[in-house]
């Protein structure tokens, strides 16, 4: 497992920036595949299973077929994987808790408190 920590800057669409750091983990092109075919196959069973449900599925088979050619895509793009990480809201200055996620840069995540964006950059 390769992890790293990445220093990063804060901000809620204004000059106010604040520092935290996240923990990522990066992906080799295996793991880039073998993510992609699950989220494929994931997608595509559902459509499977909406075959079954009447009427509804002349919508559904279709959108969860080309939803898995979507997330699939995105999840080979990924650069690897937000594991952990931590920073303040610019604008409230309370602790904002970075989710696990995809890592595509810009991150946002919503702070609890002011419920505004904030935006995650590299420093």
């Amino acid at each position: 497992m390769n992890t790293e920590r990445i220093e990063i800057l804060a901000n809620v669409s204004d000059d106010r920036r604040s520092e935290g750091h996240i923990i990522i983990q990066h992906f080799n092109k295996a793991e880039k595949t073998r993510t992609a075919i699950k989220k494929l196959a994931l997608f595509w069973g559902i459509a499977l299973v909406s075959v079954l449900i009447p009427v509804f599925h002349f919508v559904l088979v279709p959108l969860f077929f080309f939803l898995g050619f979507y997330f699939a895509h995105r999840g080979y793009k990924s650069d690897g994987l937000v594991l952990s990480g931590a920073t303040t809201c610019p604008h409230c200055q309370n602790p904002v808790e970075i989710k696990k996620a995809q890592l595509n840069w810009p991150l946002s995540e919503i702070c609890q408190n002011c419920a505004r964006v904030v935006r995650i950059e590299k420093k």
